[in-house]
Parts: C-alpha cells; sequence; structure tokens
C-alpha cells in the first residue's frame, strides 16, 4: 500500500503529502546543522532499541554509461525493532516518539529520524523486525514524503538504508563525511560500532569507531562516578567542554566555568535541547559542573603538582646534557595556569629547574622554594646556564634556569615573581659577575709582555696586581674588574651591587678582559711597543673608573718613562 505521511494517528481521513508537511519535514531537516547529523540519530535509535553493536556500511554501485552511480548508505542494529503499530502509530506520524515517557532514552521528540531526508535520498528504506515475529517489515520512503509498508522475511534489529545518486567523487566524499561525522558525534557509543566501505573509488576501508572514554593530554584524570555517570578531564589552556549520552556527543562549547581544563562528561540524564544543538541546563547539567570543578580543584590538581615537577625535571636534565628541553611550550603554557584557579599553585608546590645541581646536592636537579617569613630571601634566575651558574652552585646557590621554556621564560618568571615578591627575584647577569684569570703559560709571548710593561705603573692608580682573563655576568661587557680579594686566585666571584668591581679603590688587584677590544688591541700594540701600549690602556681604564686626575696622570707617565 502507498499512504501519505500523516501529522497523527487519530486524524481521520489519509490526507496527501501536502504543503504543509513538506514543510514541516522541511523545517525539521533544516533544525540538523551538519547535513550527516542523520548517522547520529540513527546510531542514537539503535542505542534506543537496545542494540548490542551497530554497523554503518556504504556501498557504491557505479554506472556503466554515466559517472552517477548509486550508493546505499546503510545503519544497521541487533536492537529489539519494531512491529507494525511501532511504524504506523510513530514513525511514519509527525512530531511522535515512543520514548516520550521513558527516561533512559536519549531522543525525546519524534524528530530525528527525519534527519536521514537531509542527505538527499531518493529512496530511504527501514527493515525491522522483533525476534519473536513470524515476520518483518520495510518501510520504504519515497521522495514525495509518501510511504510504502510490505512484509518481508523475518529478522530481529532494524536497518535504515538511504539510497542516493552520486558521482564517484561524491560518493569518496561522502565516505569520508561518514567517517568524520561519526568518529565526532560517536566516538564512545555504548555498543560496537563499525564503519565499513566497499566499491568507494577512494579504497574499501573497515573502522572501528566506538574507543572508550578517555581524554587526550600530558595531565588527565577519568572519574567513573558510578555505572551511568563519568568524567574525563586534561589540563589544557584552551578551556572546553563536551557532553555525551551514552557515547554519543550532544554538545560541546568553549564556555566552561574551568579555565585551563578540557574536559568531558558522559551521564545517562543529560540530554540534547529540542533544537539538537545544545545540552539542557537542568539539575543534570549542573551536577556535572559541580563534579568536574570538584575533581579539577583536587585529583587532577595533585597529577599537575607532579607533571609540572616532572617536566622540570626532564627539561633542566636535558639542558644539564646540552640538549633541547622537551617539554619547553608545556612548562611556559602551565606557569600561566599555575596563579589561577582551579590550580593556583603555592610556592613550595612549583619545582624549579636548576641551571646546575649545588653542590651539596648533585643527583637534584630541581628545587622548590618556600615563601620567607622572617626574612625575603632572593631568587636567583637565568636564562642560559653559563660559567657564572656553575660557579654559584658550586657555592651552594641555587639558580633557576627559565630557558628551559623557550620563548615562553616570561610565563615561568611571572610566576617566579608571583611567589617571591618581585623586588627579590633577580637575574645573575644583572647581579652576579664571574672574573677568570688566565694562567700566564695560556697567554702568547706580546700579552705577558703587556702585564710586565703593566705591573710597574699599578702604584700610580693604588693597584697591587694585574691579570689577564675573561668576565661573566655582570659586566661582560666591560673592559675590567678590579678585587679586594686574593690576587693569587685564579676565579673571582662577587656580587656587583655591593662589591663594586669597576672602582680602582687602593691595594685591589686588576683583572683585564682579554676579549674586550680596547684590551685586545693593547695586547696587539705590546708587539711593537709594551710600554706605550701599558700606558694607553692603563689611563683609558683610569678614565672609565673616574680614577684618572692630574696627580695620578703625571704619575703614571712618570712611571712609565723613568729618567
Amino acid at each position: 500500500m502507498t499512504t501519505p505521511f500523516r501529522t497523527r494517528p487519530d486524524d481521520g481521513p489519509q490526507l496527501s503529502a501536502s504543503e504543509a508537511v513538506h514543510d514541516a519535514i522541511h523545517q525539521m531537516v533544516r533544525q540538523f546543522a551538519d547535513p550527516m547529523a542523520w548517522l547520529r540519530e540513527l546510531v542514537q535509535n539503535a542505542l534506543d532499541a537496545g542494540a548490542t553493536a551497530i554497523s554503518v556500511h556504504l556501498d557504491y554501485q557505479p554506472d556503466r554509461v554515466s559517472d552517477r552511480g548509486t550508493l546505499l548508505a546503510s545503519v544497521t542494529d541487533d536492537g529489539h525493532g519494531m512491529d507494525q503499530d511501532t511504524i504506523e502509530r510513530s514513525l511514519v506520524v509527525l512530531f511522535r516518539s515512543t520514548k516520550d515517557r521513558d527516561p533512559t532514552k536519549i531522543g525525546k521528540f519524534g524528530v530525528g529520524f527525519f534527519s536521514v531526508f537531509g542527505a538527499g535520498p531518493s529512496v530511504v528504506t527501514v527493515d525491522s523486525g522483533r525476534a519473536d515475529a513470524p515476520e518483518a517489515l520495510r518501510l520504504s520512503f519515497r521522495p514525495d514524503f509518501t510511504y510504502e509498508l510490505e512484509a518481508i522475511p523475518a529478522r530481529r534489529g532494524t536497518t535504515v538504508t538511504l539510497t542516493l545518486q552520486q558521482s564517484s567523487a561524491q560518493a569518496s566524499e561522502f565516505a569520508e563525511r561518514s567517517l568524520a561525522a561519526l568518529s565526532r558525534w560517536c566516538p564512545h557509543v555504548a555498543a560496537p560500532l563499525q564503519l565499513s566501505t566497499h566499491g568507494i573509488p577512494a579504497g574499501d576501508r573497515d573502522v572501528r569507531i566506538d574507543r572508550p572514554f578517555d581524554i587526550d593530554g600530558p595531565v588527565t584524570l577519568t572519574h567513573r562516578v558510578d555505572a551511568r555517570t563519568v568524567l574525563a578531564l586534561a589540563v589544557d589552556p584552551v578551556a572546553s567542554v563536551a557532553f555525551y549520552n551514552r557515547g554519543i556527543l550532544l554538545h560541546e562549547t568553549t564556555d566552561t566555568p574551568l579555565p585551563g581544563v578540557r574536559w568531558k562528561v558522559d551521564a545517562h540524564d543529560l540530554h540534547h535541547t529540542v533544537s539538537r544543538d545544545n545540552v539542557r541546563r537542568d539539575a543534570a547539567f549542573a551536577r556535572a559542573q559541580q563534579l568536574a570543578a570538584e575533581l579539577a580543584r583536587t585529583a587532577l590538581r595533585e597529577r599537575f603538582v607532579a607533571a609540572f615537577a616532572a617536566a622540570s625535571s626532564r627539561s633542566a636534565s636535558a639542558r644539564h646534557a646540552k640538549q633541547p628541553p622537551p617539554d619547553a611550550a608545556l612548562l611556559a603554557a602551565w606557569a600561566r595556569l599555575a596563579l589561577d584557579a582551579p590550580f593556583k599553585l603555592k610556592p613550595a608546590e612549583v619545582a624549579w629547574p636548576l641551571a646546575h645541581p649545588l653542590a651539596s646536592e648533585p643527583s637534584r636537579v630541581t628545587a622548590s622554594f618556600a615563601p620567607g617569613i622572617l626574612q625575603r630571601p632572593e631568587r636567583r634566575y637565568t636564562l642560559e646556564p653559563s660559567a657564572l651558574t656553575a660557579a654559584l652552585a658550586r657555592k651552594d646557590i641555587p639558580v633557576v634556569d627559565l630557558g628551559v621554556a623557550g620563548p615562553g621564560a616570561e610565563a615561568l618568571l611571572a610566576l617566579l615573581r608571583a611567589h617571591h615578591h618581585e623586588d627579590r627575584v633577580v637575574s645573575v647577569d644583572a647581579r652576579y659577575l664571574l672574573a677568570r684569570a688566565l694562567h700566564t703559560n695560556d697567554l702568547v709571548p706580546h700579552a705577558r709582555k703587556l702585564l710586565d710593561a703593566l705591573r710597574p705603573l699599578l702604584p700610580a692608580l693604588g693597584l697591587r696586581e694585574v691579570f689577564l682573563g675573561t668576565i661573566d655576568g655582570h659586566g661582560r661587557d666591560r673592559a675590567f674588574a678590579a678585587f679586594a680579594h686574593d690576587p693569587r686566585a685564579t676565579e673571582f666571584l662577587l656580587d656587583a651591587t655591593r662589591d663594586e668591581p669597576f672602582s680602582l679603590e687602593e691595594g685591589r688587584a686588576l683583572l683585564l678582559q682579554v676579549t674586550h677590544p680596547r684590551v685586545a688591541a693593547a695586547v696587539d700594540a705590546a708587539r711593537s711597543d709594551p710600554a706605550l701600549a701599558a700606558l694607553a690602556l692603563l689611563r683609558a681604564i683610569a678614565l672609565d673608573a673616574g680614577s684618572l686626575d692630574a696627580r695620578r696622570d703625571l704619575s703614571l707617565f712618570t712611571l712609565a718613562t723613568p729618567s
């Protein structure tokens, strides 16, 4: 028999497929923003029918005459199926659903099936039967919204088949869109879900769609509340949330009250809105939000603290081995998240990567700092390990290596300053100076001649010794540094803000930086005239230090030109 759709089973005489019916169906189809949403709707119907296995099959049959062939797209389940009464009272009646009073069902509005017409089929066939029925039924929907119902051999479950007239290129695209739609809408569906294709020009495939309910990321947590509710959370600078019911996506959005957390929830009591473009804001929704917030503040936060420490350790170890730090981007992103809820790390919870292990604890590559109570200790940092930071470590002075975060070093610095008072967080290069004297045997002959020529002139400036060497950290661009320390030492480590290494005070030892252009020029000039080179260099040094007056200038010339 051929029968038009009806608007209600008790409307009396049968109506033709009027413009009103056409308009109603088109309105329902338009509510599905994704033309491939029919796959989600049929999978959802299969679950509601108690399916334990669902398969999607695409079979392309090319036309030997033209490029347009026939694509049969079907969804099959082994659910309890439909009888004639169910079909005639629900499926072919607009706006009617057998799920109206069943709280366990996902669909609620009797409109999901009509999404199949959004794919533009020439025919839609529904084969369905119950296990205890002697025969099954075939329902064939035509493009004019009439249908034909007939008996077929007995079967259990339902198969919905769309017949589509498509070119080979369209069939290949349809297969890709089907895979994308199923992967997006049904990733954790509560029954095995298989997609298989045959005859598709792009190639046959057999893909398992469903997978366990979990979440990707470097720091994750999956928590099952009960048999029908599970949450999965991940630390992520781009916060988002996805809502599922029995593994089918209802809604996903970046509008979430949990910054720094990407999470999803699968709960039996979550449902989509009538328009299917959102999730209902009801008690179940509020409960899911509350559960996620609590997990983020507790269990996920604990994992975040541990992961931060592990990443710091890995990155510090890599830098010590002269290798690129593996977690640079992560550390920078996590440093930003660590300042705010729901994580908001305490100062003692942050494991900072050290530029070098301390002499007293050579096995440790990170350190945690508690805030000062009676005093405000300094926290020293660097962007790159150096001879200076190594010298500080030898004296058990920890230096945080912000360079492990690469371009994101500023994020680590902001966290350090937030926890330890900005005015007490100092760059070692801005504060400390490491000067190392070169051994005389390591100098070229004319460099030794320069030193020999300089020593007789030192009394004019009140200095006691002179060396050639190198300067790291504060003052690395200076030609000299002067020290009150033992002049026989080969290494001088100073706090430049207190020791004033660039003044020529009485009794100091003078170190000339061999790589500075002015010093290098003097060394070169000493090849031909060491005395003149020494005089010119020492006068320039005294001028830089503000220590050259008429008396000292005369004394220099007197010592440089003895009678």
